[in-house]
């Protein structure tokens, strides 16, 4: 018999499905643990917004789009109360979060954050509590953000190499392809198991890639983005260079000023966030969304000089023009799932799950094979 044959109609005979067979194993194996506190864990933050809106001060007013704090006077509010602290990143109030978010870091450089009444301005100190816990654990596996990343990037490419290997062992042959995208309940718990491993495995291969493809760009997103540009030149997923800027100087431009040029770059945006108000920085950027608040998949990005209120670069993301484009904005929505309303967001929780899943049912086929006989 030939390897196409054999590949088509008996893949089990192959050796290289027996090879492949030895790495899906061990990685999984490996990989186990890792894989379900990811799972859950980004599970949970499809519905970071809401239990993010749930943990706020209560004593914060009611959120009204049209009677909201200026930045400016929360910024005044900020620096009466903490004196020699700078802010590195402000937000906005919203429907979904009704407040200000502030993050800062004090004379010690020491991180903190604060909720800012929407209404007021007033700030409050917020604790770091279980919702922060679990987006540390997600994205940095409690190991902060310098090795985290690298760290979850490695395990998002063996999770793909999981995937890829999976589909390989997942074909059954021609004559008995749909058999595996189905679980009989007929059978006993360990052909249950074993059925509900290959059809999720199946069912959720192609989001599980892809959210291995983007937990590797996370990690290494200038790499993957040289080779996505070799596929398909990148071009308004590209961000824009900062123009030679005269030497640095001390003084510094109004936040209102600053403020000025963001809205005057980005007309019909609403601010979303802004780095560093404190305007501590040479340039600041300010990220104008265009549509629903919150919505990262289109938003203007300005950058502004904070010497002289000058707007620098003004990135149109998620204008989109080639492939390459498509591609690396589909790296975010794609990943977190959180874009496109509640049924959306269920069904990524679902999938999240899934996943863990997934690798409790692979363990347990490793237990059903090998370690129970081994052990008596």
């Amino acid at each position: 018999m030939g390897l196409f044959h054999n590949l088509v109609y008996q893949p089990r005979k192959l050796f290289l499905r027996k090879a492949l067979f030895q790495i899906h194993l061990w990685a999984g194996i490996f990989l186990s643990l890792y894989v379900v506190v990811i799972a859950v864990t980004g599970a949970v933050l499809v519905f970071e917004d809401e239990l993010t809106s749930a943990t706020l001060p209560s004593n914060l007013s009611p959120f009204n789009e049209g009677k909201t704090a200026s930045i400016t006077l929360v910024m005044r509010s900020f620096g009466t109360g903490y004196q020699g602290a700078k802010v590195s990143m402000l937000t906005t109030p919203s429907a979904a979060i009704p407040a200000y978010q502030l993050r800062a870091l004090d004379a010690q450089g020491h991180e903190f954050e604060l909720a800012g009444d929407p209404a007021t301005g007033v700030l409050y100190r917020r604790p770091y509590n279980w919702v922060n816990w679990v987006h540390d654990l997600h994205l940095y596996l409690l190991l902060g953000s310098a090795y985290g990343v690298q760290v979850n990037g490695a395990g998002a490419a063996i999770l793909l190499l999981l995937a890829v290997s999976g589909l390989f062992l997942w074909w059954p042959g021609v004559r008995n392809w749909s058999r595996g995208f189905k679980i009989s309940l007929r059978s006993n718990w360990r052909r249950i198991n074993f059925d509900t491993h290959y059809a999720i495995g199946i069912w959720t291969l192609a989001i599980v890639s892809w959210w291995a493809i983007s937990g590797i760009y996370f990690a290494w997103y200038r790499q993957v983005g040289f080779v996505v540009n070799t596929v398909s030149t990148l071009r308004g997923m590209v961000s824009p260079e900062l123009p030679p800027r005269p030497v640095a100087t001390s003084s510094r431009a109004s936040l209102e000023a600053v403020l000025s040029a963001v809205q005057q770059a980005s007309p019909h945006g609403r601010l979303f966030g802004i780095s560093d108000p404190s305007l501590a920085t040479d340039t600041v950027f300010a990220q104008m969304d265009l549509r629903a608040p919150g919505d990262f998949s289109h938003r203007d990005i300005v950058t502004v000089d904070t010497a002289t209120a000058k707007v620098l670069t003004i990135w149109h993301y998620g204008q989109n023009v080639s492939a390459g484009d498509w591609i690396m904005w589909s790296m975010h929505p794609l990943h977190f799932g959180t874009l496109w309303g509640m049924p959306f967001k269920i069904l990524w929780f679902l999938m999240g799950l899934s996943l863990a899943v997934l690798s409790v049912t692979g363990l347990i086929m490793y237990w059903n094979r090998y370690l129970r006989h081994r052990l008596k």
